[in-house]
């Protein structure tokens, strides 16, 4: 029986999953979001409180990673007080201090998500500085905040988030992006790093064959790390929640240089190495690899802005940008192909992953 299901599975292989089918819609929706937000200008059309200097982002899952890319992005660019917070533990936490010059930003993809809406209504018993960043018009979420950005993703079938939690991280760089010009910072040169995403992500999907080479080393693995530092952490916490979710692979994030500290004795078990080399890592990251091909076998992936040499061809996906927010982006999109690759390659139940669902409720 085992043998004729894969055998049928094979034949249908060719229809294309839900989530396969999201991936690909990802550079359109960008770009519709370009067309609603960025004027002729380059100002930006949303509208944020005056005066913003504390950021508050709330949100769960895939949310939370864009809020925790984009609390790293302001803290750093826009000289923004920012932090981001698990939904579910603002929404327990007996006590949680609101501050009224603090804007409160809510993410969610159907705005219906039970531990977001519950930190709303505790924040909004004290501050009306609140703005959602969800797909649906007129859901709980976009119906209780003051502000409101609409990230115009379509609606999302899949269990995975992938276009949806592409469209929420771009909004919170065009939150950031209005925010910077309000505070009269340079902000033009970001505002044309945003506009080229559609085609860096569009140059992505290229290479997808690169990616299913290593996704079929990865499918042999229970195990497997992602290293990457800065506001590339917790995309490397989205990739290995992609992974885990879509192949059962138990996949962790850990920062580049934490990882040696203790951390790498998961490499005496079989354990796959991915690691992100953006901009500002590159020789760290690049010594921290030779440490652990020097004390341990592992097969190693390298996601990197750079062309790099002398490492094996099959072990590295160079995306050719100039700058970390488009190589962002790109990153995003190969963990998604990645995760998608792998999973294909286990047979596993892509867009219904077992005893997973949307909480929406």
């Amino acid at each position: 029986m085992n043998i004729l299901k894969k055998i049928v599975n094979k034949i249908f292989s060719v229809k294309k999953s839900i989530m396969e089918k999201e991936i690909f819609q990802q550079s359109d929706i960008i770009f519709e979001l370009i067309r609603k937000y960025v004027k002729k200008d380059y100002s930006i059309n949303i509208d944020v409180p005056d005066n913003v200097s504390k950021i508050a982002l709330i949100a769960s899952g895939s949310s939370y990673h864009s809020a925790t890319i984009a609390a790293n992005f302001l803290r750093e660019k826009v000289h923004c007080e920012a932090q981001s917070y698990y939904a579910s533990e603002v929404a327990l936490a007996e006590s949680f201090d609101v501050d009224s010059s603090t804007l409160y930003i809510f993410i969610s993809q159907s705005g219906e998500t039970s531990d977001t809406n519950k930190s709303l209504d505790k924040i909004k018993t004290k501050t009306d500085k609140t703005l959602s960043v969800t797909n649906t018009k007129n859901s709980t979420l976009y119906n209780n905040t003051k502000y409101k950005i609409l990230t115009y993703a379509g609606v999302e079938k899949s269990i995975a988030s992938t276009k949806a939690m592409s469209a929420q991280l771009y909004c919170l760089f065009l939150i950031s992006a209005k925010i910077m010009q309000q505070k009269e910072l340079p902000v033009r040169s970001f505002v044309e790093e945003l506009l080229c995403v559609p085609e860096y992500i569009k140059e992505t999907f290229l290479k997808r064959e690169e990616i299913k080479c290593y996704a079929k080393i990865l499918s042999t693995y229970e195990n497997a790390a992602i290293l990457a530092s800065g506001m590339f952490y917790p995309l490397a916490k989205e990739g290995a929640l992609k992974i885990k979710e879509t192949s059962y692979i138990n996949t962790t994030a850990y920062p580049t240089g934490e990882f040696l500290h203790g951390h790498i004795a998961i490499l005496n078990k079989k354990c796959a190495v991915i690691s992100i080399v953006n901009n500002q890592n590159i020789q760290f990251t690049l010594d921290v690899l030779n440490k652990i091909t020097q004390n341990y076998k592992t097969d190693s992936l390298l996601i990197s802005i750079f062309p790099l040499s002398n490492i094996a061809k099959n072990s590295i996906i160079n995306i050719k940008s100039s700058v970390d927010v488009d190589f962002l982006f790109s990153a995003l999109v190969v963990f998604q192909l990645l995760s998608l690759e792998t999973a294909l390659f286990l047979n596993r139940n892509i867009d219904r992953p077992d005893g997973l669902k949307k909480i929406v409720k």
